[in-house]
């Protein structure tokens, strides 16, 4: 069921290193897109049927660079892919790294994240989940 109690369990549920089992959630529940900014705050899911859901999320308290560094962000998200830091430490980093949103295709499995001019300063493949 698209809810944001189901989401908000999907949140609890899996983290870090877990996103691919996130996103595999997050298809089950029917999602096609989930957006995160970080510099505002908000979080907003998408369904296939159109229907969306927001809720305030995690908002960083230094400004967003206005300079992407590309090399410096992707360290940034393989740390945290990896286990080493948590959500906020990861939303405060990225911040200095100059992306401030983030926006996951659930169609095309690919996660864009954006500087503030909405230019993809990097854009990855969501992993399958392994069985």
């Amino acid at each position: 069921m698209f809810t944001l109690e189901a989401i908000n369990h999907g949140h609890e549920q899996f983290t870090g290193p877990d996103f691919p089992k996130l996103i595999a959630y997050f298809k089950d529940l029917g999602m096609v897109e989930n957006i995160v900014d970080i510099q505002s705050g908000q979080v907003t899911y998408r369904s296939q049927t159109g229907q969306t859901l927001e809720k305030t999320g995690y908002q960083v308290t230094i400004p967003v660079s206005d300079q992407a560094n590309l090399d410096q962000f992707v360290t940034i998200l393989r740390n945290h892919q990896a286990g080493q830091t948590d959500f906020p430490t990861f939303c405060q980093e990225t911040a200095e790294a100059g992306v401030y949103k983030w926006v996951i295709d659930l169609e095309a499995m690919t996660c864009s994240y954006l500087d503030q001019a909405e230019q993809a300063v990097f854009v990855e493949a969501v992993p399958s989940v392994e069985n």
